[in-house]
């Protein structure tokens, strides 16, 4: 085939996100559709604080990437007003349900929302047409960062406002590694990740983030340490939490591969790990360490 031989630009660039595309579209996707209460209480605070760098002219429009379940794009909405538009973006066509039902009902007092199940590494946007692009832990996963950011800069307006925020190291978040030194001391640890490999820790280095940002063409990059508890399961007992944890958390692989005699002792050594961390009515609080990144067209 043509493709083949002679493929465009976007042609590779769309064979190099398969994998993301399968595996958001995949069980995760579908636990994470699940599990959308018990994780929009743990992130939605950060968002927001993110958000918050934000100045919303009349009639702004923003792009939500990576939008997931919707709650995002929903607050942009929110903050813009009824003259605004907001559009939200995702390969994850479960998620893109759920958000597509939180948004239904129109508002009066809200911009207008829409959604596309894109990626928006490739999709070609209309140049300069947003004001401002926001992103809550959904811009780790291209797999070309760097063309991606320059796709998302040539929507923007000549001074349009990039805001995102996305995980500092995975060592200095107790909520990854607690569940996870627990579950090692009975199972065999999975392969090392490659450097800045697309996944929730590859922007964990401030200044390759900035280095991809200037690249791409953004200027008065911004790239600051953020700080937030992360607060899971409130209200739950403690073995409930772990078990969502080993659906959804950052354990849920190694269990999954886990021989059926290791489950129950690996959810033990998890629940014992976990312990310091709970309260009967708070759930687990762990620190959270992240990078809020702000930057101009």
């Amino acid at each position: 085939m043509l493709l083949v031989y002679c493929p465009s630009p976007n042609t590779v660039l769309l064979m190099q996100n398969k994998s993301q595309i399968e595996f958001w579209n995949g069980d995760t996707g579908r636990n994470w559709v699940a599990y959308d209460a018990l994780m929009e209480a743990m992130l939605q605070p950060i968002g927001e604080t993110v958000m918050d760098a934000f100045r919303f002219e009349p009639h702004a429009r923003a792009l939500d990437i990576g939008c997931g379940c919707g709650h995002p794009t929903l607050s942009l909405a929110t903050r813009i007003g009824a003259g605004g538009s907001v559009l939200g973006v995702d390969i994850s066509a479960p998620m893109l349900s759920v958000a597509r039902e939180l948004t239904a009902e129109k508002a009066p007092e809200r911009a207008p929302i829409n959604f596309l199940e894109v990626d928006a590494q490739v999709h070609p946007f209309q140049p300069e047409s947003f004001e401002h692009v926001f992103s809550r832990f959904g811009v780790m996963f291209f797999e070309e960062p760097v063309a991606a950011f320059r796709n998302i800069h040539h929507a923007l307006t000549a001074s349009g406002t990039l805001a995102f925020c996305c995980w500092q190291s995975r060592t200095v978040n107790p909520f990854m590694t607690v569940p996870a030194q627990a579950a090692l001391e009975l199972l065999p640890a999975p392969p090392e990740m490659p450097p800045h490999a697309p996944g929730p820790f590859a922007f964990a280095e401030s200044d390759y983030v900035h280095s991809i940002l200037s690249r791409s063409g953004f200027s008065d990059i911004s790239i600051t340490p953020l700080s937030h508890d992360l607060i899971f399961g409130a209200g739950l007992p403690l073995s409930e939490i772990v078990e969502h944890l080993v659906k959804i958390g950052p354990i849920a692989q190694m269990v999954r591969e886990a021989p059926d005699a290791l489950q129950q002792p690996v959810r033990g050594r998890v629940a014992n790990a976990l312990t310091p961390f709970f309260t009967e009515n708070g759930g687990i609080t762990l620190a959270g360490q992240f990078w809020q990144v702000t930057a101009n067209a």
